[in-house]
């Protein structure tokens, strides 16, 4: 160590004494020696590695923010000591996250996966990208959001997932639930989603964009702007609130969008996140696009037009016909001269 950092002699013997735990100190100086380089050598990367994975595990959380505030900003900042810290809790990992060009899209993608929706919100505003993060910037706010800025922090769960790329997107949704613990709906609304295909097969996007409308309990303009889209993810994110079947939404993105409909790719990938995305990540979204800001609840608080029609279908189909009452019999006639037998 002190070949590298021989800056560090005095701490290495003083961390030798019994009863001083120097430990905080110790990787605060590492770091800032490590960060005053522009750049370091495969070496001198391995021995600070080594030395800070060791020293952060021990160390208390506000000496773990300061490594990772330092360290976010540095653009030779190794790669498994920016993951760790952006695996910590929130207060430690923000910087790291929000800046940190050492981290890939995987590591980022494995964050979300893990972490959940805090680490996710961040990650979904990083604004630069390079090569190693490949995380994109966001698109450009439309004239009416950039007249009135809201802080990110002010923003919905659906203003956040629709103000967001594909790629940031999809790492939100990831966040919000997961397919492999969660249950299947109970309620499958089969006639709905038939009637959604059908208007897809006839490419009558207005009659679509009504029967999203009546379904999920949206205004116009909140159906038109799934059906709209011209991503593809907040369709999926309807067609998962309905259950319906990877096939079958196959067939309505190639034919609701012309821009979706002519790429086979991009049709199979978006079924492929289909998929991914849990249902509970389909209602959260379509609760806050409702105005309900969650509650992260398993199903929606709303009770669409179409969402229970199999149930009524059902009811109809069986109910109980009730027997016709008897009609009064007519009393026999009898022959003159012939007596009635009485029983």
């Amino acid at each position: 160590m002190s070949a590298i950092f021989p800056k560090l002699e005095g701490l290495d013997s003083l961390a030798r004494r019994d009863g001083v735990d120097i430990r905080p100190t110790l990787v605060r100086v590492l770091t800032d020696l490590y960060v005053q380089k522009p750049a370091h050598g495969a070496e001198e990367e391995r021995h600070y590695t080594e030395l800070a994975l060791r020293l952060i595990d021990s160390v208390d959380l506000a000496t773990r923010a300061t490594i990772a505030k330092k360290l976010s900003a540095y653009a030779g900042a190794p790669p498994a000591v920016a993951r760790r810290l952006a695996r910590d809790v929130i207060e430690v990992a923000e910087p790291i996250l929000r800046h940190s060009r050492a981290l890939t899209a995987a590591d980022l993608e494995a964050v979300v996966r893990d972490f959940g929706a805090s680490h996710a919100a961040i990650i979904a505003e990083r604004r630069e990208y390079s090569s190693a993060s490949a995380v994109p910037a966001r698109h450009s706010a439309p004239a009416s959001a950039a007249q009135h800025p809201r802080h990110d922090s002010e923003m919905g769960l659906a203003d956040l997932f629709f103000s967001a790329e594909p790629a940031k997107r999809r790492m939100l949704l990831m966040s919000l639930g997961s397919v492999e613990t969660e249950k299947p709906q109970s309620v499958q609304p089969v006639e709905t989603n038939r009637a959604l295909e059908a208007a897809a097969l006839a490419r009558d996007r207005s009659g679509f964009t009504k029967l999203l409308e009546g379904a999920l309990g949206l205004s116009h303009e909140q159906a038109d702007r799934i059906a709209s889209d011209p991503s593809g993810e907040p369709l999926l994110i309807a067609a998962k609130a309905l259950a319906m079947p990877s096939v079958a939404l196959q067939r309505i993105l190639m034919f609701i969008d012309p821009a979706i409909g002519e790429s086979v790719q991009r049709v199979f990938g978006l079924a492929g996140l289909y998929e991914r995305i849990s249902a509970d990540a389909a209602h959260q979204v379509i609760a806050s696009l409702r105005g309900h800001e969650p509650a992260r609840t398993r199903r929606p608080a709303h009770r669409p037009i179409y969402y229970d029609d199999e149930a009524t279908r059902s009811r109809r189909g069986t109910a109980v016909r009730r027997p016709a009452a008897a009609e009064p019999q007519a009393p026999a006639r009898t022959e003159p001269g012939v007596r009635q037998r009485t029983v």
